[in-house]
């Protein structure tokens, strides 16, 4: 690249990179500030709270909203950049020197490269680790001065083996699991509730369940007993319970990979851990898409429709994109379609769209 092309990629780079900054600064600010009103009243709530303990919460939601919208805050400034160069005639004088669409794009596409692998190491080592913290924390009502979060799940729903499965925590006890304020519904066949246990806990212990402090309830007899001890059958074991119970927006890669293999090894449903495995690489690959989205807003000729209306258009495909990546995450987690097409496929697909829009543009 000779030296005047390295002017040109610094220019049009460092203008986009100035506007993506501050919209999503902007982005973090004001959605903070709305989220902040609505969990406010909570945080304070806890007894000793004070302005510290507001200041942690933002410490803990903010990254997750950075993460949010880094593709969003792309796309924007991508609109802004090229609307504004052709507002100026910018463009217009880069094509008359001999630029074509794709060199000038060229600036835009790797500092959204640079942007895309900045949010996947900045979602994988702060972002996680914030989501999980926080999510401890909310659970417990935003308390002051709460222990480190041990090995321990709370809020469990699960189904497996013809059950479904609720209970306040799970914790591990040596090689044992102890889970609490359990409740069990057996359903058939056909989606029916066929019978109700709750129990105080439920402890995993030589390779079987026991529940303890039991009240049956059998919904066709309508007959209650109850039980101090009682043997539990199901198949349930605690790593595949702890698998399971992972939530996977406060889980690392490496975690996520071991629950998948473990979901394989007891023949489990992997369909939506795969999915979100997936989307750990696809959420960041989506701001290397809107330079093509966005192209249409400074290319786009006069007799085609107005600066606003190109600005507009290039904005939509890109709120078209972020409906069809959640959409396919959606079905590739329900099993409607395999994971890696609902993660990949909407990146594949307007990428093919953005193209053909270029080629039409440079036509």
């Amino acid at each position: 690249m000779n030296f005047a092309g390295q002017i040109f990629t610094l220019y049009v780079g460092r203008l986009f990179l100035v506007r993506f900054l501050a919209l999503l600064i902007f982005f973090v600010l004001i959605l903070q500030m709305l989220d902040l009103l609505n969990r406010s009243e909570d945080i304070l709530s806890a007894e000793g709270a004070g302005i510290s303990s507001v200041w942690r919460y933002i410490s803990l939601r903010a990254p997750q909203i950075a993460s949010q919208f880094t593709p969003f805050a792309a796309l924007l400034g991508i609109v802004f950049t090229l609307a504004g160069l052709s507002h100026t005639s910018e463009i217009t004088i880069m094509r008359a020197a001999g630029m074509s669409i794709h060199r000038v794009l060229f600036p835009l596409g790797f500092t959204c490269a640079l942007i895309a692998l900045s949010h996947f190491v900045f979602h994988e080592t702060v972002t996680v680790p914030a989501s999980e913290k926080l999510d401890y924390w909310a659970f417990n009502e935003y308390a002051v001065d709460l222990p480190p979060e041990s090995d321990t799940r709370t809020g469990v729903r699960i189904s497996y083996d013809g059950e479904f499965i609720r209970s306040a925590s799970a914790a591990r006890i040596g090689e044992d699991v102890l889970l609490t304020d359990v409740t069990i519904y057996s359903v058939d066949s056909s989606g029916l509730i066929t019978n109700i246990i709750e129990a105080r806990n439920a402890r995993y212990h030589e390779g079987g369940w026991r529940l303890f402090g039991a009240r049956t309830l059998g919904a066709l007899s309508l007959e209650v007993s109850n039980s101090e001890s009682v043997i539990w059958t199901n198949t349930l074991d605690p790593e595949l319970l702890f698998a399971l119970t992972l939530e996977p927006d406060q889980t690392s890669i490496r975690e996520l990979v071991a629950k998948v293999r473990q979901l394989s090894q007891d023949r489990a449903d992997t369909r939506s851990a795969m999915t979100s495995l997936l989307s750990r690489f696809s959420k960041p690959l989506a701001t290397l898409v809107m330079p093509l989205l966005g192209a249409i807003a400074g290319f786009g000729v006069h007799r085609q429709g107005v600066l606003l209306v190109r600005a507009v258009t290039g904005a939509a495909l890109g709120f078209g994109y972020f409906v069809a990546e959640n959409l396919a995450l959606a079905l590739g987690s329900l099993g409607v379609v395999p994971a890696i097409i609902g993660a990949f496929f909407p990146i594949a697909l307007f990428m093919v769209v953005g193209f053909s829009i270029i080629l039409a543009m440079e036509n």
